[in-house]
């Protein structure tokens, strides 16, 4: 087998390149966040334990505001 044979072979085998995989992984990482954040947004909708967390900070007392006197 020649070498002009073999190197024609291996591009049409292997469909990779680093573009390709650094837009895969980058893919992933989107879609991974956008679940995520999917995920905080749906919580306090589904589950118990989430409802009233966002309000933490209105509900631990009064707070003195300055006056603009």
């Amino acid at each position: 087998m020649s070498l002009a044979v073999a190197s024609g072979i291996a591009p049409s085998i292997v469909l990779f390149t680093v573009t390709t995989g650094i837009a895969a992984v980058a893919s992933v990482m989107l879609t991974l966040f956008v679940l995520v954040l999917v995920g905080f947004a749906v919580a306090p909708l589904v589950s118990s334990t989430w409802v009233g967390q966002q309000n933490v900070s209105s509900t631990t007392g009064p707070h003195a505001e300055p006056s603009d006197d």
